[in-house]
C-alpha cells in the first residue's frame, strides 16, 4: 500500500507485486493495468521468511529542515520483521463491519484470576488510573519462558509465592534480585455492547509469549475487537492523517517532507477528532484511510521514538519488583506481563499488535462505487511496521521512513486499479513478493476473513472463512489450525515462496 507520495516509491510499490510474482496455472495468466493475475482463490499461504535482515530505524526528525536521520536495526527471528508491532490500515470504499485481535494462551487449560505479589520497589506509575490492576499469576508447573541477555530461555516454574517453599526439595533460596517489569495493565476484552461509545471503552492487552503452540491443546484469546453494529470497540484506536489541522490533536510540523502526523480519527475517518472516537456503523468512503491500532498511548517512549508532537499509540506501563529467589537470574532481565489470562511473560516493551503467533479477523464488504480518479473505487486492507505510521507514512522525503529499508508492509486485500474485482496481496519487506492468485473484491456482501501469523511453521496465513464463523473471546485450538489448512473441498488455496536466495 501507499506509503510515500513521491514518484520514485510510487513505482516501487505498483512494480513489487508483478516482478516477483509466481508463474501462473497454463490458460490463467492476464496483465491488468500493468499487474499480473492468475487464479481466484480462498487462501493464500506465504512461506520460507528469511527471518533475519536489517533496515533502518529513524532516530530525528527535524522539522525545521524536513531532514531526518536513523541507526541500522538488525532483526532475527520467526517471521522477522513481521513479527514486530504492526498497525492495520483500511482504505475505502470499504466497509468495516467487524475486527479482533487474537493471541495464543501459552498453552494453559483455564482462567485464572489472581495478584502478582510485588515486592521491594513495588510502585507503579499508571498512565491510565481507571485501569485495573489485577493480573493473572502464572501457576506451579507453567512453563516460563523469557529473553535474558539476548537469549531465549524457558524453566519449569517452582515458585509458589511469598512463604510457600518450591516444588522442587533440593532448590535453595538464593538472594533477590532486582528487575524491571515493563507491563500493561487492563481488563480482559469485552462482549460488545449496544450502547454507542465515543471512544475505544477497554485497553488493549498486550501480547501473549510466542512460545505457545497453535496446533496444540491452548485455545486463543480476544485481544480487541470492534463491531460495527453495536457501535462499539474495546482495545483498538482509530486513527487517520490530519494531524495539527484545524487545532485539532497532532502536528504538520515538517511540512511535505513529513506529511501530516497521526491524529484521531471522526466517526467517518474524513477528518480528525479531538479525542478518540469509535468508527462508524458506515462505509469508509474512496480514498479515505483508517489506521487501527491499540487504545494505549506511547508514553515515556514504550513505541520507540516517534514523531514529536504526534498522535501515538500504544503505550506500556513500567513497573519495578524484586524476583524471587526461585525466578533469581540476570540483573538485566526484562519481562512483560500480560494482563490476559492465563498468565504469560516476553521480553522488551510491547508497542503495537507484535509478536510471531497473532491472529486478526475481519468482516467488510468493497462496494464499487463507479467513481473515479487517484484511488477512486480502490480499496484496500493492509499492514505495516508500525513505526512507519508513527513517524512518516506519506511523506516526499523516503530517508524519514523505515518503509524504505525494508522494515515490514503485508498488503491483504489490495484492488490496485479503478473497479477491478481482484484483490491481491504483497509482502514488502526484503525479500519482497507477492502472490498473483487473487481472491474475489466482496462487493455485494460482506466475507470473513482471516490472517494468521504462523511463527512455529514461518508462514503468514490470509484466509476467507465460513460466513458462520463467529468472533468469539476465545477460539479452540482446532479452529485456529484449521486456518492454516487449504480452503477445503473447493481447493482453491496457494503457496507463495518468499526467494530467499
Amino acid at each position: 500500500m501507499r506509503t510515500f507520495i513521491s514518484a520514485f516509491a510510487f513505482g516501487l510499490l505498483h512494480g513489487a507485486a508483478s516482478v516477483t510474482a509466481q508463474a501462473c496455472a497454463a490458460g490463467t495468466a492476464q496483465q491488468i493495468g500493468g499487474n499480473w493475475y492468475c487464479s481466484e482463490v480462498k487462501a493464500i499461504t506465504y512461506s520460507n521468511f528469511p527471518g533475519t535482515g536489517s533496515y533502518n530505524k529513524i532516530t530525528n526528525m527535524d522539522a525545521k529542515t524536513g531532514q531526518c536521520t536513523s541507526e541500522k536495526h538488525s532483526y532475527s527471528g520467526s517471521l522477522a520483521p513481521m513479527s514486530e508491532e504492526l498497525s492495520m490500515h483500511f482504505r475505502g470504499p470499504t466497509f468495516l463491519k467487524q475486527l479482533a485481535v487474537y493471541y495464543p494462551n501459552a498453552g494453559a487449560k483455564g482462567k485464572r484470576s489472581a495478584n502478582i505479589h510485588a515486592h521491594g520497589h513495588g510502585h507503579q506509575h499508571m498512565h491510565h488510573p481507571k485501569r485495573n490492576h489485577a493480573l493473572a499469576e502464572r501457576a506451579v508447573g507453567d512453563m516460563v519462558v523469557a529473553t535474558i541477555d539476548g537469549q531465549v530461555v524457558s524453566w519449569v516454574n517452582n515458585y509458589a509465592g511469598p512463604g510457600a517453599s518450591p516444588v522442587t526439595a533440593a532448590a535453595q533460596p538464593a538472594p533477590a534480585v532486582q528487575t524491571t517489569l515493563t507491563t500493561s495493565i487492563g481488563t480482559p476484552s469485552k462482549d460488545s455492547s449496544t450502547t454507542p461509545t465515543p471512544a475505544s471503552s477497554g485497553p488493549f492487552n498486550p501480547l501473549p509469549h510466542d512460545g505457545a503452540s497453535i496446533g496444540g491443546s491452548g485455545s486463543w484469546s480476544r485481544q480487541a475487537y470492534y463491531n460495527a453494529d453495536a457501535s462499539s470497540s474495546d482495545g483498538f484506536t482509530f486513527l487517520n492523517h490530519f494531524g495539527g489541522t484545524k487545532g485539532m490533536p497532532g502536528t504538520a510540523d515538517g511540512g511535505p517532507a513529513f506529511g501530516a502526523s497521526l491524529s484521531y480519527a471522526s466517526p467517518d475517518g474524513k477528518s480528525a477528532a479531538a479525542s478518540a472516537q469509535t468508527l462508524g456503523n458506515k462505509m469508509i468512503e474512496d480514498d479515505v484511510e483508517i489506521i487501527v491500532m491499540s487504545n494505549r498511548a506511547c508514553d515515556g517512549g514504550s513505541c520507540g521514538y516517534t514523531r514529536p508532537g504526534g498522535v501515538a499509540y500504544p503505550e506500556s506501563i513500567t513497573t519495578s519488583f524484586t524476583l524471587s529467589a526461585a525466578y533469581s537470574c540476570s540483573p538485566s532481565i526484562n519481562f512483560v506481563f500480560p494482563s490476559s489470562f492465563p498468565f504469560v511473560m516476553l521480553t522488551g516493551s510491547q508497542d503495537g499488535f507484535g509478536g510471531a503467533n497473532k491472529l486478526f479477523m475481519m468482516e467488510f464488504s468493497m462496494p464499487r462505487t463507479g467513481k473515479t480518479g487517484f484511488n477512486a473505487d480502490m480499496p484496500g486492507i493492509w499492514l505495516l511496521n508500525a513505526q512507519i505510521p508513527l513517524t512518516s507514512q506519506y511523506g516526499t522525503n523516503p530517508q524519514c521512513s523505515c518503509w524504505t529499508s525494508g522494515c515490514g508492509e503485508f498488503d491483504l486485500f489490495e484492488i490496485l486499479d479503478t473497479g477491478n474485482f481482484r484483490c491481491k496481496s504483497t509482502l514488502h519487506m526484503a525479500p519482497a513478493g507477492g502472490s498473483s492468485d487473487f481472491f474475489q473484491r466482496p462487493d455485494k456482501s460482506t466475507i470473513k476473513a482471516a490472517v494468521l501469523f504462523h511463527g512455529d511453521n514461518q508462514a503468514a496465513h490470509i484466509k476467507i472463512l465460513d460466513n458462520d464463523q463467529h468472533f468469539d473471546e476465545s477460539l479452540a485450538a482446532d479452529v485456529i489450525q484449521a486456518m492454516t489448512k487449504d480452503s477445503g473441498s473447493d481447493g482453491l488455496s496457494s503457496v507463495f515462496r518468499l526467494a530467499t536466495g
